[in-house]
Parts: structure tokens; sequence; C-alpha cells
């Protein structure tokens, strides 16, 4: 639908208009992606011993809805395919999400734990390695034959084949295998009992193993299901899809949940900015990315109505540290630094006031956030005395000398279509500037900015740039990883502390209890070291025509259950 139900890739953030592009199901890895959805349902069950779960509803009041009507939506990128196994594009995943049902279990809006969707329950083998789903019985294909443990089987083992290249292949590697011991029984084994098991195996969008079976995984030309789906299993299916110009989806009245309430859902490509904001405000569309800096005069308009809430999963921006460069690889520059940068004039003028300043990558949302570690609050003075202290001195025009003796000088990277993080990248040139640092900005389109990160010579100091993280913390592992240098940890930032910390954060005793304990220290470690200067966690908002209606915001968003949507 409109916003994508399951995110479970930590994921880079490159966009324009940050809180409404839209991602669907997959799993924890960390590609590069465009822009968060609104709402996360990846968690991992904390458990590894055997464990049935309640099959109780969500805490959540559902509203009176209405059924019929069109909902528009706009977007600036148009979908690849509806390949579930061979996209990574946001647009593809938003297409894919409204025609495949995923996810054995999402999470609670409320509690924000794990309760059934696609399986109706589960239990969990003493040893922890061996996962046993029941299905519903109501599961179904839009053509009316029943969607069954087999195609969860067929589809993982068409997804695990090398030779069929699923960019997300790494998902899988801790999996051995997925077994349909009936037609409502999926048996799922893991190589070890890890913390976040649950989230492991629930790896699989399952395709109609009686469709595709017949068909070429690859190539659009021998399979039509790739570009036209026709046999589908989620809210809503295909009517037509005209490229880079819309897409019209119609109700999947057997769809597991209930059918949708719209009767369609047309999304509409539009590249220009300005011209999605004028849909929006002129009501030609119900929905549209919309940056902070155009937030604030869109919501007084009296057609459109601002949703706000505050997300269980951090999307949060930061400057981060080049450990190549000698000059960083002392801590009290690090800190010094992170002083020196106002993080509430970031939250208030540059985000408008949809974020707010941030200490650690798991938010205050998070029950595993830790708010008793090191603060490094906007102070010049304490900046310079931390410097002093270290032995750096200034010359007499004030002017930063490093040990050497020489003025210090440093290049900070960022990429050019994100307004926000050129503006922090300018607005760090003029604080530094306090220190007696010279510094420049460097603005790269995005293609060019990452490949700069991760190339030898890798001339720069500090760059901007944004994650957005799993709520299961464990995942953000890979951020810090020494085996992600230079992909993923560009700035290649080294603690064998913290691998082993993120490693026992994922074995058991895996009660909620034992593992905040862990993941208080790992987020004290890495405010001691500095390797990030973490800078605001942003809010989530949506901006939708007041003939819609969608979910009650909760930290998962306002999109855990589309279907329930609705026109007034």
């Amino acid at each position: 639908m409109l916003l994508s139900s399951k995110s479970r890739r930590i994921r880079l953030l490159l966009g324009i208009a940050f809180l409404l592009v839209l991602l669907a199901a997959c799993s924890d890895s960390i590609p590069p992606a465009a822009t968060p959805p609104p709402a996360s349902t990846a968690t991992p069950r904390a458990s590894a011993t055997q464990s049935p779960l309640p099959t109780g509803a969500p805490a959540i009041a559902t509203p009176i809805s209405e059924k019929g009507g069109e909902f528009r939506q706009v977007l600036a990128q148009d979908a690849v395919s509806f390949h579930p196994f061979q996209t990574t594009d946001p647009a593809s995943a938003l297409y894919q999400a409204n025609v495949y049902a995923s996810g054995l279990w999402v999470r609670d809006p409320q509690t924000l734990q794990p309760i059934p969707n696609m399986a109706e329950s589960w239990t969990i083998s003493p040893d922890g390695k061996t996962y046993t789903f029941k299905l519903r019985p109501d599961l179904k294909w839009s053509d009316g034959k029943s969607l069954t443990a087999l195609d969860f089987q067929w589809t993982f083992e068409q997804a695990s084949k090398p030779a069929n290249k699923y960019p997300y292949l790494e998902n899988l590697k801790d999996i051995v295998s997925y077994t349909a011991k009936d037609s409502a029984t999926l048996e799922i084994v893991l190589k070890d009992a890890v913390c976040v098991g649950l989230t492991t195996v629930d790896a699989i969008t399952p395709l109609p193993k009686h469709i595709w079976e017949k068909l070429d995984w690859h190539d659009p030309a021998k399979n039509p299901e790739i570009q036209n789906p026709s046999v589908v299993s989620g809210p809503f299916k295909l009517k037509e899809w005209q490229k880079d110009d819309h897409a019209t989806f119609v109700r999947n009245d057997l769809f597991f949940r209930g059918a949708p309430n719209f009767d369609a859902l047309t999304v509409r490509i539009v590249r220009d900015p300005s011209r999605q904001l004028q849909m929006l405000q002129s009501g030609e569309v119900d929905m549209a990315p919309v940056g902070v800096d155009d937030y604030a005069p869109v919501g007084k308009w009296e057609t459109i109505k601002a949703y706000n809430w505050e997300p269980a999963a951090a999307t949060f921006d930061y400057l981060a540290f080049n450990f190549r460069r000698p000059l960083l690889q002392d801590v009290q520059v690090r800190r010094a630094l992170a002083a020196a940068l106002p993080r509430q004039t970031i939250a208030n003028g540059i985000f408008r006031g949809l974020a707010k300043p941030i200490y650690s990558m798991f938010p205050p949302a998070n029950p595993m956030n830790n708010s008793e570690i090191s603060r490094y609050d906007y102070n010049i003075d304490a900046a310079k005395a931390t410097l002093q202290k270290a032995g750096y001195k200034w010359d007499a025009s004030g002017n930063l000398l490093d040990k050497s003796g020489k003025r210090v000088r440093l290049r900070i990277l960022f990429n050019t279509g994100n307004l926000q993080h050129f503006q922090i990248a300018s607005l760090a040139r003029t604080e530094l500037q306090k220190l007696g640092i010279d510094s420049e900005a460097a603005g790269l389109e995005f293609p060019a900015f990452l490949a700069f990160l991760r190339t030898e010579p890798f001339d720069y100091d500090l760059y901007v740039l944004g994650w957005r993280t799993p709520l299961d913390p464990y995942f953000t592992y890979q951020i810090w990883s020494e085996k992600t240098i230079p992909d993923l940890n560009s700035g290649a930032y080294v603690n064998k502390e913290i691998d082993k910390l993120f490693d026992q954060a994922n074995r058991p005793p895996c009660d909620a209890e034992s593992r905040k304990k862990v993941f208080a220290q790992i987020q004290k470690t890495i405010a001691d070291d500095v390797p990030y200067i973490f800078l605001t966690h942003r809010a989530g908002y949506a901006l939708i025509n007041t003939r819609v209606v969608p979910n009650a915001p909760t930290a998962l968003g306002i999109n855990y259950y589309p279907e329930q949507w609705y026109i007034r």
C-alpha cells in the first residue's frame, strides 16, 4: 500500500523527501536505500526456548471504516519490477508490498511485541534452532488456491540459489532449511540459537509455486509475472502499470486480514517536488512526499491533516569521523568536536522541530535505550578546554595547530541531494571556526558520494549521513563491524570489544533484561569512543488529505494495517 508495513534492513537515508517514501517487506541487512517508512514491524523475539505465541488480537482499537473510493498518492521514482528477489529500490518494494503478503509475524502496534500474521502460532525447539509455524487456514492466492507452506519452501529454495542472484542472499546464510511438514506447517531450522532468531527465520515473501515454477526466474520476457503479476496474495491486485506515469491497484477480496476498504489505489510518478506539493494542496492526490521545509505551511491547509509519532526505530543523522586520519584517532579531538555541534539548533532550525537531539543510535522510545551515557552537549568553551588539556595549541591568529605544529584543516563530505545534510555541513564549518579549525564542505551526488567514502585515497575527514535502523538494536552491529569496512563502516572504526558485545547480545540468555545490560554497555562504549557525532533523531510525520483516515499513530507509525485505511 502507500507505506510499507515491514522493513527489516538498516538503511542509509538518501533522501530529499525523508519521511514518506515507502519501503516493503525485507530482512535485516544494510543496503543503501531511499528514505524510511513511518511504520516498521521488524522485531525479533527475545527467546530461544520452546514458546507458543498467543493468538490474541493486537491491542489497538479498529476504527469504524467505510468501504469504497480510490486512494491517490504521488512518488518521485517508479518501480523497477514486481520481483521481490531481484530488486533493491524502495518503489519496487512498495509495489511488491501491495500485491504480495509477507511476514509470518508482525509487531503489535501498541505493545511492540510479536503477534501472529501469516502464521497463527509458532513454537521454538528447546535448543533454540528449530522454529515451527502453523499457517493461517485462510491464506489464499488471488486465483482462489490456498497459499501453503510449500510456497514458502519453494520460494526459499529459489532465493537461496547463488545463481539466482538474490541481492540480500546474506540474509539467508544462517538458515539451514525451510521445510513444509504439511500444507499448513512450516519448519525453519537455524545453524545456531540466536536471540534474533524470529527475525532471521522470517526471511521470505512467498511466491505462488503453481505459477512461478513453470516460468523463468530472471527474464521478464519469459516470465510475465515479473512485470505484471496475475496471481497475488497482498491487499491489492495490479490493474495496470504504465511505466514512469502511474500504477493502479484494485482491492484483493481474498486478502487474509480482510479486503482493504479502498476500491483502488493509484500511484502517480511526478519527479518535481514542487509539483508534488501542488498536487497535495489541490487535492489531486491524497498523500505526497513532503520535506521538513514544506511541512509547517502545508499543515495549515484545511484539506490536509498532519500526523505525528515518535518512532521506536531510529532514523538518525550524524557526522562520522575518518579514522584513517591521525588527528581524528585522538579521542579527545573527537570529543571536542562533538561538543562543538549544537544539536538543538539542528533539530529546531534545520529540521523545523521535526527531530530531537540524540546521543545514541537507539532512540528514547526503544526499550534498549541507555540514557546514562556520555553526552557532549554544545559548549565551545568546554571543547577548547578538552583540546588544550590534550596538548593542542593555537597560533597567534587563533588557528588550532596539530601536535606537529601544522594548522588543522578538515574536509566535510555531504551528498548534494539532501538539503538538511548540506545545512549540517555548513553549520559544522561555522562552529569549527570557533575552535580555530579551518574546514571545507564538499558536496557530491549520492552515487559519487558513496563511492568517494569507500574508495582510496579516502580524502575526507568527516561526512554527514543518516541511518534508519530496525527495532532490534542487534542489527546495528553492521555499522561498527570491521568486516563492513569500507562499505557500511566507511570511517574504518575498529573496536574489538564492541564486536564481542554485539555477539553476546545475540546469544542466550535472550531475556530482555540480560540483553538490555549488554546494549547499555555497547552504547556507553560507543559514546565514550565517539566514532560518530550523533546529531538528531527524526520524528515520524505524514500529511494526508482529510478525506482519508489512516491507522492511529503509534511507535510503528500509521500504516501497520493498511487495509484498514478508509475514505470518509
